[in-house]
């Protein structure tokens, strides 16, 4: 999936602590990478749930984050979320580490896709398609499970800082057939994608600094790119949204909705922020539906209005903002 928030480009020689963090790396994969998949799930809990001990500031962030949304919790609502927002994502990275050795009967067995009818309808269109997906759920697993299936795309993404680490998470990320688009020349790269008929991911719930336009998001003005709406709008391609989420029995379920095409009025600069909106309000609804799944440690409201240097884009006109569309799923 598309990382579209700016970094700047990674060293090419490894420097002390990039050895120490592969090191690091090389011990965790050689234990975790072969313990059964319940058990890494464990530990990635155990994990996460000392993490919410021992990190005040991320656990503050979650909570404003929370409150932000008014989501009609209480106090101990909002912390017991808290709680279980650290413990999923501690299982989710500490799990990553058991499926990049995971054979591919394994991953059938934990995760379990649905709605790959809808992949198939907006590939079979041939002109090329958004997929759209937030930090929800497991998005790396989203990726993994589709390509494992025959239905690849391409992903937007950068280089690690740490190069001694990032042939290995290209190497997951393409295990089955996913490409990698690299920030540098990503958009030519992209309009080559879709030109051939193929998908593009993109991950649309990060801040996007003062690069991005402002759309309504967990009910306030959130700085988002723009680049997949405005995309979708100029050529006419659909969105396939795709989310995933962890069940009690350990599986992961990765479903595809119903893909929906974005309005065109003409109004290259309005139809693409109907077209953020519309998508952002998509991830909006699932998020509502069962908020533990969202990365809430993300500051995704760091940037506000008319603050900033150099100053963010105004705010919407009125009369887009009079009219803002609600989910299309």
């Amino acid at each position: 999936m598309a990382d579209l928030t700016p970094h700047s480009a990674p060293p090419s020689v490894p420097t002390l602590r990039h050895r120490l963090e592969y090191g690091v790396f090389r011990l965790l994969d050689g234990i975790l990478g072969r313990l059964p998949w319940s058990t890494v799930q464990a530990l990635g809990e155990a994990a996460g749930h000392l993490f919410y001990l021992v990190d005040p500031r991320h656990r503050r962030i979650v909570r404003e984050n929370m409150r932000f949304a008014d989501l009609g919790l209480d106090e101990a609502g909002t912390r017991a979320l808290s709680l279980a927002c650290f413990k999923h994502f501690g299982a989710l990275f500490v799990g990553l580490l058991r499926l990049r050795r995971a054979t591919p009967e394994e991953l059938d067995r934990w995760i379990k896709v649905e709605g790959l009818e809808h992949f198939d309808a907006v590939q079979a269109a041939g002109k090329g398609f958004i997929q759209l997906t937030g930090h929800y759920g497991n998005w790396e697993a989203v990726a993994l499970a589709q390509s494992l299936h025959g239905r690849t795309i391409d992903a937007i993404g950068r280089e690690l800082d740490n190069p001694l680490l990032e042939p290995i998470s290209l190497g997951f990320r393409t295990r089955f057939g996913n490409r990698v688009i690299l920030k540098d020349g990503a958009m030519r790269d992209t309009l080559k994608a879709l030109k051939a008929g193929r998908g593009v991911g993109f991950l649309l719930d990060q801040d996007a600094l003062t690069t991005g336009v402002w759309v309504k998001f967990l009910g306030q003005w959130a700085s988002t790119f723009s680049t997949a709406g405005s995309l979708a709008a100029r050529y006419g391609l659909p969105v396939l949204p795709v989310f995933s989420w962890p069940n009690p029995d350990g599986t992961i379920t990765v479903r595809f909705l119903a893909p929906f095409e974005v309005p065109v009025t003409g109004d290259a600069a309005k139809d693409a922020w109907v077209a953020t909106q519309l998508m952002t309000a998509c991830i909006e609804t699932q998020i509502r539906k069962d908020p533990r799944w969202w990365f809430w440690m993300h500051r995704r409201f760091k940037t506000r209005p008319g603050e900033g240097n150099p100053l963010p884009a105004p705010l919407p006109p009125e009369e887009w903002v009079e009219l803002i569309p609600t989910s299309p799923v």
